[in-house]
Formats: structure tokens, C-alpha cells, sequence
């Protein structure tokens, strides 16, 4: 990784354009959009810089001058003309401020990632400058992945946090509130533009806090390669606080869970063990996912060794309200054994 993908307040900071063209416009509009205070320098501006209307945009019809620098938190040199670049990149780094040099990756300190905006939540993919058509089209992508409510759906989750964090106290219940939040009929309702669904969807969570127990999962990783994982079991993944493996998975895989879960190697042939360990879990209201080579119930279908089951996929979510249903009860046919 050649660069921190890190955001920053820029909120009323003071920025420095070198510029008047329509590269310089593009990334005007992307600083004020954030919040920040522009001055533009040029010796002639493009009619959509002039068309702009915002009060935090200050236009200096001038020749560049180092002393412009002054104060400034960040600074963009984007002129068609190398010579201005080169000087300001000097001043800039003579002063210990940021430059970014439109198009000279080696005169940057910082990028302008290809950006999809759903505020409050924002995606930023960045080539680090080395191909940044191919960083555009993976935004094409996810811009096609991220409905426009869920910006708004976000800032609801913001107003709800407090109220949240007070009557939920148990913090891995509370993750689990918001996993729900966003994954289930919540957030259903809300590509429905059902708004008022929403809200009291929410309150009912609050109040009946059972849907939040403890679940455990059978995840099959098929063939055991990562690109051929579905979409559930990423999902599934993704849910978990405890990972349970053994060594025939894919470690490529397993770095695909949940980055803070906790993760646990296990001999298969010892069940009672791995039932140890699932019910304590479960007791302390954790999502377990249990991941397995081939299909979902090794280790718990009759016929496993015949199982012709090798498609990835995920069993049937088990939930547990307490330790003594034990997880060595759960045995059973798979579809594929049932073929």
C-alpha cells in the first residue's frame, strides 16, 4: 500500500487552487462540497468556475505568488502549464503544506480518490495514480451496488446510537442490533422508501431484544477457493464474532471473515470439543460461524463422506437462547445428500 486512505475534516480549512481550467473546476467543486474555504488563482477562469455560487469561493484574477501559500492546509496546482506546477510543488514543500499536482502522481502527497457519494457514508477507490480509468470503473460499479437511500438510512442509524447505546448494554448485542439494522427488514423497508417501516421496526428491536440472540452458522466453502464463495456466505462472514476452522480451509478464505472476529483452528475429530467451544460462545450471545471444506454439514451429516454437495453455501441459520441447546444435537441430512 503507497498511501494512508485516511478522510479529513476540511470544514472551513483554507485551500489553495492554481488553476482556472476544467480540471482545476472538478476539484474545486470536490473541496467546497467538503466544506472547505477556496481561493483560485488564474489568469482567466472558465465560464463553469464562474458559474459556481458559493460563499466559501473566493476567485484572485492574478498571477500565482508564493506568499499565496500562506496558511493554507492543503494546495492543488493544476495548470496545463509544467513550469507554474514545478513552483508551486516547491513552494508547497518548502512551506511543509500538501500539494497535489494534477496528473504527476510523483509531485502528490495526496490524491483525489474516484469518490461515491451516499453522505454520511462515502467509498473513495484510488489506484494511487497508476491506472485511474480502471479506479473509475470500479466506482461505476459500486455506484451501481449502493441505492441512494442509503445515505439517508445511515444518518438515521446516527440519530438512533445513543437510545441504542442506552438500553442495549451488552456491546456484542448491540453490534448485532446494527448488523440486523442493516441487513435485514430494516433495511428492506428502507429500499421500499418505507420510512415510517423503518422507524418502527427499529423500536420494536428495541423493545424485544430476543431477535438478538446468540446464532450459529454452517458455512461450506464448496472447492475452497475464495472467488467462488456466494454472496451469502460473505455475508455470513461478515456477521460472525467467532470463527471456527480446521486446517482444510483455504486461509485465503479466512481472511475474508469479519477482520476483529475471533478465530479458532479445531480438530474435526474431536466434536465434543468443537461443541465446547460453540455453546460457550453462544452463551456469551456471540454469532458463531463454523466454515468447512465442500458442504455445510460436514461433520454433523451421517453421510458425509458420500456427500456430493460441493457448492459453497451456507446451512440454514440456528438461533440459541441459551447454552444447553447444545450444538452437538444439530446433526441431519444435507440437500446434497439427499440427491
Amino acid at each position: 500500500m503507497k498511501t494512508l486512505p485516511i478522510f479529513v475534516s476540511i470544514v472551513d480549512k483554507p485551500i489553495l487552487v492554481v488553476g482556472g481550467g476544467d480540471v482545476a473546476q472538478r476539484k474545486i467543486q470536490t473541496a467546497l462540497k467538503a466544506g472547505a474555504k477556496v481561493t483560485v488563482v488564474s489568469l482567466e477562469f472558465c465560464q463553469p468556475i464562474l458559474d459556481i455560487q458559493n460563499e466559501n469561493l473566493h476567485l484572485l484574477l492574478q498571477a500565482y505568488t508564493p506568499d499565496l501559500i500562506n496558511d493554507k492546509w492543503l494546495v492543488i496546482a493544476a495548470t496545463d502549464d509544467n513550469e507554474v506546477n514545478d513552483t508551486v510543488h516547491k513552494d508547497a514543500l518548502a512551506q511543509k503544506v500538501f500539494v497535489n499536482v494534477v496528473d504527476d502522481p510523483a509531485r502528490c502527497h495526496f490524491i483525489f480518490p474516484a469518490i461515491i457519494d451516499r453522505s454520511p457514508i462515502v467509498v473513495a477507490i484510488s489506484s494511487g495514480g497508476e491506472a485511474p480509468v480502471l479506479a473509475r470503473l470500479w466506482k461505476e460499479k459500486f455506484e451501481s451496488l449502493m441505492p441512494q437511500w442509503t445515505g439517508r438510512l445511515a444518518a438515521l442509524a446516527g440519530s438512533y446510537r445513543q437510545q441504542v447505546k442506552s438500553k442495549i448494554k451488552d456491546f456484542t448485542l448491540r453490534r448485532h442490533f446494527w448488523e440486523r439494522f442493516f441487513r435485514g427488514d430494516i433495511a428492506a423497508k428502507a429500499s421500499q422508501n418505507d420510512w415510517q417501516g423503518v422507524k418502527q421496526l427499529i423500536e420494536q428491536t428495541l423493545i424485544d431484544q430476543n431477535q438478538l440472540a446468540s446464532s450459529l452458522f454452517y458455512v461450506g466453502t464448496g472447492d475452497n477457493q475464495p472467488d467462488n464463495l456466494t454472496l451469502k456466505a460473505l455475508q455470513t462472514m461478515q456477521l460472525a464474532d467467532l470463527i471456527i476452522h480446521d486446517a482444510k480451509v483455504n486461509s485465503d478464505i479466512i481472511d475474508l471473515t469479519r477482520k476483529d472476529s475471533d478465530k479458532l483452528l479445531i480438530d474435526t475429530t474431536d466434536e465434543q470439543q468443537v461443541a465446547e467451544h460453540i455453546n460457550k460462545a453462544l452463551s456469551e450471545n456471540k454469532i458463531v460461524v463454523r466454515l468447512v471444506e465442500g458442504c455445510p454439514n460436514t461433520g454433523r451429516c451421517s453421510k458425509q463422506d458420500n456427500c456430493p454437495n460441493t457448492s459453497p453455501s451456507v446451512l440454514q441459520e440456528i438461533s440459541l437462547t441459551s447454552a444447553k441447546d447444545s450444538a452437538t444435537k444439530i446433526k441431519g441430512v444435507c440437500n446434497g445428500c439427499k440427491l
